[in-house]
């Protein structure tokens, strides 16, 4: 530790006499593995106040907002990094677990699946993926049971399944007054049906997770 902390306030002397990017990032990182997350945050909020743009420096600032529990703030300089270099592991990973804590599961999924494309076998973050796809699937299927809205994914597809559904609707309330076999009226209930040409797009686990069956079959 006497090392560790010779080191820190060589650091220390540099950044005061003469503050520069590399100076933040190693300043804050080094009190940040010795434990010392607030005066690593402090750091770091300076060195963003003078180089927004800087990757590096946004990084070591998530980092150490995350260590204080600033997760907005974090995620804030991580959508930076991301907005200046889209590959960034780092930041794809920690914008990830942030997700997943705040239960955001689509966009932890999207973020898991760009990070293991990018960086294939983290194991921890395969277990991350999986729970992820299975709390989306349960929350759906809670929002079905309930009544409560589903949102559906923005896809030319779900846009077909939608447009399919409000124009059969559409026909079903226009005819209202048909009956079946049994003398019974047909009912109008076709929010989770599509027409079989549409409902052959999804696969069998997308049509489970939206709750969705053909009309026509």
């Amino acid at each position: 530790m006497p090392d560790i902390d010779n080191e820190i306030q060589d650091l220390f002397q540099k950044w005061l006499s003469g503050p520069t990017p590399a100076l933040c990032v190693r300043l804050a990182g080094k009190l940040r593995r010795s434990g010392r997350n607030t005066e690593a945050l402090e750091v770091a909020t300076k060195g963003l106040s003078s180089w927004s743009e800087n990757i590096s420096v946004n990084v070591v600032f998530g980092r150490c907002a995350l260590d204080e529990k600033q997760t907005d703030e974090a995620l804030k300089a991580f959508e930076k990094v991301i907005s200046i270099d889209p590959l960034n592991l780092i930041a794809i990973k920690s914008m990830a677990e942030i997700h997943y804590g705040n239960q955001n599961w689509n966009r932890a999924i999207e973020l898991f699946e760009e990070y293991l494309f990018e960086y294939p076998g983290d194991t921890d973050i395969e277990v991350m993926l999986k729970k992820s796809r299975e709390m989306k699937k349960e929350v759906a299927r809670e929002a079905r049971v309930t009544g409560q809205n589903i949102t559906y994914p923005e896809t030319e597809r779900m846009a077909s399944i939608l447009a399919a559904q409000n124009k059969v609707a559409g026909n079903s309330s226009s005819s209202s007054s048909s009956e079946d076999s049994n003398g019974v009226p047909e009912s109008l209930d076709t929010q989770n049906r599509a027409p079989r040409s549409l409902f052959n797009l999804f696969s069998p686990e997308e049509c489970e997770e939206l709750g969705l069956s053909a009309y026509d079959k």
